[in-house]
């Protein structure tokens, strides 16, 4: 049985995919405001140029974020198995998340007030994955009355 912090980490995990669904939905909404940001940041972008920058800005969020969407949800059905290198894969893909929030922060004002939330969801997440005894008990193979799974961890 997936023991509850996993639970836990599972649906903060949903959380975090629904905000990789929603970043691109929104920035694609608000395009004139991206394009007012960009043209505040780079004054010297004539109107096609600018139009140009407003599109790859979109572009990139929807491919960036599918593809973290997938990783996301992948990683919500793989976690119950408590494989090692299913924990792991989670805390390196919510960690660098948290670091690529640092950089979406310092390139657009758009999403300042759902950057820190996401981020603090995600280091909750990881918490969730490492520090309770359940959860370290449960990647190792663990279980109640049952000796350790044999093999590299």
């Amino acid at each position: 049985m997936t023991p509850r912090p996993v639970q836990w980490a599972r649906g903060l995990l949903g959380l975090v995919a629904l905000s990789h669904l929603i970043v691109p939905i929104v920035m694609w909404a608000a395009r004139a405001d991206l394009r007012t940001t960009i043209a505040e940041g780079s004054p010297e972008l004539g109107p096609v140029e600018l139009g140009k920058a407003v599109d790859v800005a979109v572009g990139s969020a929807v491919v960036f974020h599918v593809l973290l969407l997938a990783l996301a949800l992948w990683l919500i059905v793989k976690l119950p198995t408590g494989l090692p290198w299913v924990r792991r894969l989670a805390t390196v893909s919510q960690v660098l998340s948290v670091v690529f929030g640092f950089v979406s922060w310092s390139s657009s004002p758009m999403f300042h007030a759902v950057i820190p939330v996401v981020g603090l969801v995600e280091v909750a997440l990881v918490v969730l994955l490492w520090a309770p005894r359940a959860s370290r008990a449960f990647f190792r193979g663990e279980s109640k009355g049952s000796a350790p799974a044999p093999g590299p961890h």
